[in-house]
């Protein structure tokens, strides 16, 4: 009865030291995609602000501007505490003689979606790729009528090493929230 028991523990100690193990390369890799490594450069144009990360300062930057028109966030069914936030499309260019490797959309800061480019000089992610969009929760309604505001962040990363970001922010229409209390018997 003993033996048996040892084997049960150190096969569970082997199973979390393996999961352990895939948890930290699977969020290196995040990390790593996500384009967190880096000195940051931010310029502004036309209202836009860009950032740029590079491994190492560089004179001029090379990577477009990630084209997002508005982001809108909408509650197909008003009764219910369900809303999908969308883009019409995600569109960026790499420099001369680079290739685009990925774009990445983040919400609230968790990764929503993440993008592999393979010797491609443009990336362009049709609205309609995300089906509904992405799921949140709306939210109570506020006295304005609107529900929770949601923080974006679209990311891409060349084979040069650039990297440019885009921030934005969108708000969800409000639902009536109501809560029944618990009635134990």
């Amino acid at each position: 009865m003993q033996s048996n028991w040892r084997t049960t523990q150190v096969g569970r100690l082997i199973l979390i030291g393996l999961v352990l193990g895939a948890t930290a390369l699977v969020s290196a890799l995040v990390v790593r995609a996500a384009g967190l490594i880096g000195p940051l450069i931010a310029e502004e144009a036309n209202g836009n602000r860009r950032e740029v990360q590079a491994a190492a300062e560089i004179d001029q930057p090379t990577i477009s501007f990630i084209d997002s028109p508005s982001a809108s966030c909408y509650q197909p069914d008003s009764s219910r505490n369900t809303c999908y936030i969308e883009w019409t499309y995600l569109y960026v260019t790499a420099g001369t003689s680079q290739y685009i490797i990925s774009m990445t959309v983040n919400i609230d800061n968790r990764l929503a979606a993440y993008h592999s480019g393979f010797f491609q000089t443009y990336m362009y992610i049709p609205g309609d790729l995300f089906g509904r969009g992405f799921k949140v929760a709306c939210g109570p309604r506020g006295p304005n009528g609107l529900g929770k505001s949601y923080a974006y962040t679209l990311r891409a990363r060349e084979t040069g090493g650039l990297g440019a970001a885009n921030y934005g922010s969108v708000q969800c229409p409000g639902v009536y929230l109501v809560y029944a209390p618990i009635v134990r018997r």
